[in-house]
């Protein structure tokens, strides 16, 4: 080859590295920032990164940016004493027989950012959204479904949470109740609450903090789920070979309903405790008083019994990183520990 041929070949390649930037960039759009009287923010059929941030007061502010193609689809508008952001229903995405093996990266999160600034002690709620969420310090009720999701929620005075599928969800607090439906592989991280109501079916994982007014558990499959304390009454329900650790508190009353192999382990004092267990499963409680009772086939052990780890609090959610267009946010060396990070900041 020439050095003619060499130098335009080279000179051509170097056009192209130079035209596609410039090109992605124009497809990139930003919208005029939009303002909406109220404390209602509405999200449905949302695929794409959402940041929810918190402000002492004011109106909802809305930024949105993306690839062109994606932010054609989005409608914001006004709704109910506050703001609706809806996506276009893709089927690929919420069609439930994928529920279980969707990676949420394969959405591309970061070719759709929504920003919102919610007044303090706003109502929050999220329907059928698959991608990143970053929900701040709201202290206001929270609804949150998800197919596909890795999201960071502060503090929140309720939460509604259902996840169905893959993923992980970590709230640092809720200052009152928690129901929770997981359907599925996802794990779900919860700091303190007030009093839980948790379905879980599947393979789903749960870790709680400290609950101050009871508990409720139903497992249909291998789920798991951890407490780090629970006083009231708890009541757990498992088919299946689910597993439920508490790791102390008191349980007044205790009611422990097993099928199949599935195990349950109580670091604390329960009162009037009534166990009954078909198959092989077994119950592990460090104390009581009152009467105990048991049918069945059941296998309850007294004493000291050995606790799993107690679950650490999640950590409040920090501002995630700058959102980039073009495909995954992560390198294909990245860790899972890695991306399990990068919900953090």
């Amino acid at each position: 080859m020439n050095d003619q041929k060499k130098s335009l070949l080279l000179g051509a390649a170097v056009a192209t590295l130079l035209i596609l930037p410039a090109a992605a960039a124009e497809d990139w759009v930003t919208w005029p920032q939009r303002n909406f009287a109220g404390n209602v923010l509405k999200v449905d059929d949302f695929v794409g990164t959402l940041i929810v941030n918190v402000t002492n007061g004011g109106n909802i502010n809305v930024d949105v940016s993306g690839t062109r193609d994606r932010v054609k689809r989005l409608e914001v508008h006004s709704y109910g004493g506050g703001v609706i952001i809806e996506g276009q229903n893709d089927e690929s995405v919420w069609d439930w027989h994928k529920w279980f093996n969707y990676d949420y990266t394969k959405g591309k999160p970061d070719q759709l950012v929504v920003k919102v600034s919610v007044p303090k002690g706003s109502e929050v709620r999220i329907d059928d959204i698959v991608g990143k969420a970053t929900v701040g310090d709201t202290y206001g009720p929270l609804h949150f479904e998800a197919s596909a999701t890795q999201a960071k929620i502060g503090r929140v005075s309720s939460a509604n949470i259902s996840l169905a599928g893959t993923g992980r969800i970590d709230i640092t607090e809720v200052k009152g109740p928690l129901d929770l439906d997981i359907a599925g592989s996802g794990k779900v991280n919860v700091g303190p609450t007030q009093m839980v109501k948790a379905d879980i079916a599947g393979a789903g994982d749960t870790a709680l903090g400290p609950i101050a007014g009871g508990l409720k558990v139903d497992i249909a499959g291998s789920g798991d789920i951890s407490a780090a304390r629970v006083n009231g009454p708890v009541h757990v329900d498992i088919a299946g070979s689910g597993s439920v650790n508490i790791g102390d508190g008191l349980a007044n009353p205790l009611h422990v309903d097993i099928m199949g192999s599935g195990n349950f382990t109580f670091g604390g004092v329960a009162v009037d405790p009534k166990v009954s267990s078909f198959g092989s499963g077994s119950v592990k409680i460090k104390a009581y008083k009152g009467k105990m009772s048991s049918d069945g086939m059941a296998s309850v052990e007294v004493g000291n019994p050995e606790m799993p780890m107690t679950p650490s609090v999640p950590r409040p959610p920090k501002p995630p990183r700058p959102p980039h267009f073009g495909g995954s946010q992560y390198d294909d060396n990245d860790t899972d520990d890695d991306r399990d990070d990068d919900s953090d900041r």
